[in-house]
């Protein structure tokens, strides 16, 4: 009698092995770029923050109205999401696919206030002109890389993973956190006041005035310019050293 139940069950498991094998394949269908690169505008209405996943680079300009434009290949601009959820713009595949471009996948936008970015995969951020802000989040993770110029009072940078940050401008002040491989250069951006926490093999170079308060665990390394008081707390084989 077992014998005979398993000789039954037996046809059904593999069909429902088969049926999921099916169901994983069909949940992350692959589609290449084509070569063709085109231009599309899509609808936006007003947003404040953007998140990001995957291979986007997003060209942010700072202007009176908001506006989207995606540049990629034409056979991935079907699968490549921008939609406004409250107030932030996600930048996305579509659910059940995934693609690899043969070109860069460039994201432009035009928006009137900037309150956080937030970027994971291989993509990032870039200034066309200077961001001015009140109070400015950041968070970079993976392998993404961000170039931007700043006029910020408040500003709130998290990078992980093998992320860069490279920032110019000014800030008031300035909070960092830095992990991994991470890298932040910021020599160009001139704060008043900043704190910075590093750990793992992550690097950071920074720009304090007034005051400077550091946090360094594992092999990290801080390079800082300018004459601030300084607070500092070193473990492991991290450093902490002044540029020139």
């Amino acid at each position: 009698m077992k014998k005979s139940i398993w000789f039954l069950s037996f046809p059904l498991l593999a069909a429902i092995m088969v049926f999921s094998s099916f169901m994983v394949r069909q949940e992350h269908e692959r589609v290449k770029g084509n070569g063709d690169v085109k231009q599309e505008k899509r609808t936006a209405s007003a947003f404040k923050d953007i998140g990001t996943s995957g291979e986007f680079k997003v060209y942010i300009q700072q202007g009176n109205t908001h506006s989207i434009e995606v540049e990629a290949e034409s056979n991935l601009l079907p699968y490549i999401v921008t939609e406004i959820d409250g107030k932030e713009l996600e930048i996305k595949v579509k659910k059940g696919y995934s693609i690899k471009p043969t070109k860069p996948v460039n994201v432009y936008v035009t928006m009137e206030q900037i309150n956080e970015l937030s970027a994971s995969g291989s993509g990032g951020f870039y200034s066309k002109g200077k961001l001015k802000t009140d109070e400015l989040e950041i968070s970079v993770s993976g392998a993404a890389d961000t170039d931007l110029d700043l006029d910020a009072q408040k500003l709130k940078v998290a990078v992980s993973g093998a992320g860069n940050v490279k920032l110019k401008g000014s800030s008031t002040a300035a909070n960092y956190s830095v992990s991994g491989k991470a890298d932040i250069a910021a020599f160009d951006l001139q704060s008043d006041d900043v704190h910075i926490g590093i750990s793992g093999s992550a690097n950071a170079s920074v720009n304090a005035a007034k005051k400077l308060e550091v946090g360094v665990s594992g092999m990290g390394n801080v390079k800082y310019k300018g004459n601030p008081a300084i607070s500092q707390s070193v473990s492991g084989m991290g450093r902490i050293s002044k540029e020139g």
